[in-house]
């Protein structure tokens, strides 16, 4: 025990030189080794192995290629104890560092065959896992697991297997539930009325536990205060019951199992799930980014296609999204630093990613692709990645100009999402107008927005409080909400929307279920707010936003953005957008796009030209003749032959998520 203790201290010790820490910490291990056997001692035999891998892992001296055989060989023995269904803690870290290590030799076949070792203890332990915060946990410790072991399997050419792992571990969170609580158990209520009646009493108990959860959660601010509420509000009894719960959920899915079409009730995702999600004229691209290299997969009904973008690795990812996020944090006091970064980080984005991405997509003939950016991918506009091109207006060739780009969590949430789309047909709009009385366009902003609704709700300034929000939820088929926003990085649940008293936050949409509404769901929500779309950093697989929270809750469709949005320019766009969407009929997605592109490359004059025209009509679906004549004395008669709203600034924010 004091030669393991030893070894691991050594390894760390901040003292002295590194090498020599190494060396006395791989004497320190083997002379373990002879007294912890494997035959006597199995589990400490197979610690102290594992820890013997990482030190030859990290060895300075000797040959470097003896060195990582001698890791890999350790590792491997290691492995002979630790197995999934046995230690799965011990197996998911040292088959991922195994994979890992196979991965950076470009080991894919052997890499592959740890790598699925990994999975599968990780899934023991994140389905041992009874409360959220633990699932979280288990999330954490696997972090690029899936992208890794779906990269090194696109390499030996299992592309659909490569496309399970990354929907697999893409926002297990969300699927879960839209899964569990959006189950068709129609047939089943009819066949097995008991059995129906047991799911959804244990279903609604977990989900009003979950809420619980949730609300424990995001009531601390610091770390501490997180680990104080959570060991206080999470005690013996109250685990106790959530034990109690998955035990009878899980009882009661192997018997729903049992009944004739429900096999594969509530199992774990795999092809089918994604192929439902396709659709013929429209393909789906996972995304992904490794250490080495980047990889797009991209899935239409007929074929996978593998495309690979060695140029953009994890490290060229960071430095990118290290610049960016710097400049956003100086944003306010720096906006023309602000401005340079995002040109000059969605032109970084163009050549080793969405420049080749969209050649391929041309070359399979499609002109929509619906993009599930993996990692730290989605915290940038992918969509705005341009070159030069001085054919253009704007003198710029931008990814959106050639593809019609949407987002999505993952497959299955596009299944849902097209659900709610196809039996949604109310006129309903629930419009949320400046809660803080602070956003001088937002009533112009509203009135486009509600002029063309037979039913609008309008709740403005002082009347949109958050419980007036939520009371008013259910009733809408559309959603629309002028306010400010925040994305709160570390504690994601928290991230919201501004309203009268308060913050309406992830939490409390996570916690709605607008499917069992009068409405049914709502088709589109339209966030015209700050940061609406930003996911949380320490789970960025999970991708925890509001996008996706209004997903869960029974959204089909979401307009949302990565960054503090201008406030003229953000009413101009959507004004726009209402007019491509409810007067041209385009789908609300390509209406986002074209308002983006018409925003972007129209001069002043030609703005004012156009609302001028927003005369009120008879359906009344134009701006009105005091918010053109508003637009017209603020911006054009300045400087009318200029482009002012060309920078990505004021259009790239948003994006469409969803159907």
């Amino acid at each position: 025990m004091v030669l393991v203790e030893f070894g691991n201290l050594i390894q760390q010790f901040p003292l002295g030189s590194r090498w020599l820490n190494l060396e006395l910490g791989i004497v320190a291990y083997e002379q373990a080794l002879t007294v912890r056997t494997q035959q006597a001692m199995p589990v400490e035999w197979a610690t102290t192995t594992m820890n013997l891998a990482t030190a030859y892992l990290n060895r300075i001296r000797g040959d470097r290629a003896e060195n990582l055989e001698q890791a890999i060989a350790a590792y491997q023995s290691s492995l002979e104890v630790f197995k999934p269904e046995l230690l799965p803690d011990d197996c998911r870290k040292t088959a991922q560092s195994l994979g890992n290590l196979y991965s950076d030799q470009q080991r894919w076949q052997e890499a592959i065959s740890v790598y699925e070792k990994a999975l599968q203890a990780s899934e023991i332990l994140y389905q041992s896992a009874n409360l959220l915060d633990g699932k979280a946990a288990e999330l954490a410790e696997t972090a690029d697991l899936p992208r890794r072991a779906a990269y090194a399997l696109a390499r030996s050419g299992n592309l659909q297997t490569a496309a399970e792992v990354l929907e697999q571990g893409r926002a297990r969170g969300l699927s879960e539930t839209l899964e569990r609580d959006r189950a068709d158990l129609a047939n089943l209520e009819k066949s097995a009325p008991a059995l129906y009646n047991q799911y959804l009493d244990i279903t609604t108990q977990l989900r009003n536990l979950e809420a619980q959860q949730r609300a424990h959660a995001t009531s601390a601010t610091s770390a501490e205060e997180q680990n104080q509420l959570r060991q206080s509000l999470t005690p013996a009894a109250h685990r106790t019951a959530a034990i109690h719960l998955r035990q009878s959920l899980t009882t009661v899915i192997e018997q729903i199992r049992q009944i004739e079409g429900y096999a594969d009730f509530l199992d774990q995702p795999n092809f089918n799930h994604i192929r439902a999600a396709l659709q013929p004229d429209r393909s789906l691209v996972y995304l992904v980014t490794t250490p080495a290299g980047s990889l797009a997969l991209i899935l239409t009904p007929d074929q996978i296609t593998d495309l690979w973008l060695d140029d953009l690795t994890e490290s060229s990812l960071m430095e990118i999204l290290q610049a960016w996020f710097n400049a956003y944090e100086r944003s306010q006091s720096d906006r023309q630093s602000w401005y340079d970064a995002i040109a000059h980080g969605t032109q970084q984005l163009w050549q080793p990613l969405m420049a080749p991405l969209i050649a391929q997509l041309q070359a399979l003939n499609f002109t929509q692709a619906t993009l599930i950016p993996t990692g730290y991918l989605s915290f940038l506009p992918l969509h705005a990645a341009w070159t030069e091109d001085p054919s253009t207006p704007s003198g710029k060739r931008y990814a959106l100009d050639d593809i019609h780009f949407t987002y999505a969590p993952n497959a299955r949430s596009l299944t849902a999402a097209q659900k709610i789309r196809d039996r949604i047909v109310g006129e309903s709009l629930l419009a949320i107008d400046n809660p803080r009385n602070d956003l001088p366009n937002s009533s112009r902003e509203i009135a486009a927005a509600t002029a063309s609704f037979t039913q609008p709700q309008v709740l403005p300034q002082e009347h949109a409080t958050v419980d007036a929000v939520l009371a008013a939820l259910p009733h809408a088929s559309h959603l629309h909400l002028s306010c400010h926003g925040t994305a709160d990085f570390n504690t994601p649940l928290n991230s919201g929307l501004l309203m009268a008293d308060g913050l309406l936050t992830l939490r409390n949409l996570l916690d709605l279920k607008l499917t069992e509404g009068p409405s049914g769901g709502i088709r589109l929500a339209i966030l015209s707010a700050c940061e609406t779309g930003l996911p949380g950093l320490k789970l960025a697989d999970e991708a925890i936003s509001l996008p996706t929270g209004l997903l869960q809750a029974g959204v089909a469709g979401v307009v949302a953005s990565l960054w503090s949005v201008s406030d003229l320019s953000t009413m101009m766009l959507l004004v726009r957008f209402y007019d491509y969407w409810r007067e041209d009929k385009l789908e609300p997605a390509i209406a986002l796009r074209q308002a983006q592109q018409w925003l972007r490359d129209t001069t002043n004059r030609e703005k004012t030209a156009c609302f001028q025209t927003f005369l009120p009509q008879p359906a009344g679906l134009r701006m009105s003749h005091a918010t053109a004549d508003h637009l017209f004395k603020q911006k054009s008669l300045r400087h009318p032959d200029a482009q002012d709203f060309a920078h990505p600034f004021h259009w790239a924010a948003f994006s469409y998520t969803g159907i």
